[in-house]
């Protein structure tokens, strides 16, 4: 063997044997951070997971933010990354008609349902047929009844899914189980601390109803007595008969604060909004800082209240 060959199989060893290294470190160091990759479909479900997880989670989120849940798809770039998952929250209730494309992606993933133990909000939706079956929906009076999707707008219910998602990362990585505990005990008391002053706030209102673009808030209604009135139906823009009603409505009940989600367009609460010589004013039910919205949601509500 010439001494260029040898030399040639030398290296070849030696970049073997450094390869093999650095996958044993790699190994290794996944195995001391102890991180689940964790694949959420809503921003504030991905925000419930860090803030149980913690440092031991890498968290993606499947819906981007100013992308509204309703009409969003799975991208195949985004499937990839469902493929790494080693955990997927789900909202559960409805939302992801898309789910199965999900499961096809990754079907080694522990799935984590987040509306389990929630008690759901019936809501009317899609009038196509097909819609209504794959959501769980059923016909009453030709119209389509689904859950209402909307669960997280709930401090309450935030409770449920953050158990929830605690639950799944356990059963993922139970070696982390006091470091999720700490951290779901920790956050629950916080949320604990959002619903007592919620309740606070609304304890004293006089009038209960508020005017939204769309029925993202019939949770949080539920929660603090209060009555969600939705401009939209079934993702559907008004008609004319409709419309003048939110009008008396507002009018009847001196309401001049017509909320709007970003995420769908404002031009029928404009409409409105003038008619009563009113304004309109954004609730973001997808921001991600969830405890510090939620104020926000409520005082701008309170406010509304008060007129």
């Amino acid at each position: 063997m010439s001494l260029r060959c040898i030399f040639a199989l030398a290296l070849a060893i030696s970049a073997s044997l450094l390869c093999g290294c650095i996958s044993n470190d790699e190994e290794a160091s996944q195995e001391e951070t102890g991180k689940v990759n964790v694949v959420a479909s809503t921003v504030p479900l991905g925000h419930f997971s860090k803030m149980v997880g913690g440092d031991r989670v890498s968290v993606t989120v499947l819906i981007p933010p100013g992308t509204s849940p309703h009409t969003f798809e799975p991208s195949p770039s985004q499937l990839v990354d469902v493929e790494d998952a080693d955990l997927y929250i789900k909202n559960g209730a409805g939302l992801e008609l898309w789910m199965e494309r999900i499961i096809q992606a990754n079907q080694k993933m522990l799935v984590v349902d987040a509306s389990a133990g929630v008690d759901l909000i019936e809501a009317i939706g899609s009038e196509d047929h097909d819609h209504g079956a794959s959501s769980g929906g059923s016909e009453v009076h030709g119209k389509i009844l689904t859950a209402d999707p909307h669960i997280w707008l709930s401090p309450q219910n935030a409770m449920i899914i953050v158990e929830n998602i605690y639950h799944g990362l356990v059963e993922v990585y139970p070696e982390n189980a006091d470091i999720y505990r700490k951290n779901r005990d920790d956050y629950l008391d916080e949320l604990a601390e959002l619903d007592r002053d919620l309740n606070s706030t609304f304890a004293g209102t006089n009038r209960k109803e508020f005017i939204v673009l769309h029925p993202s808030w019939g949770y949080f209604a539920r929660d603090y007595g209060l009555v969600q009135v939705a401009i939209l139906e079934s993702e559907k823009e008004p008609g004319p008969r409709y419309l003048a009603e939110i009008v008396e409505v507002a009018r009847e009940k001196n309401i001049t604060t017509i909320f709007v989600d970003p995420n769908f367009n404002p031009k029928s609460a404009e409409i409105i909004a003038e008619e009563i010589d009113g304004f309109v004013v954004p609730l973001d039910p997808l921001a991600e800082d969830y405890i510090e919205n939620m104020r926000i949601v409520g005082q701008k509500i309170a406010t509304s209240l008060e007129g």
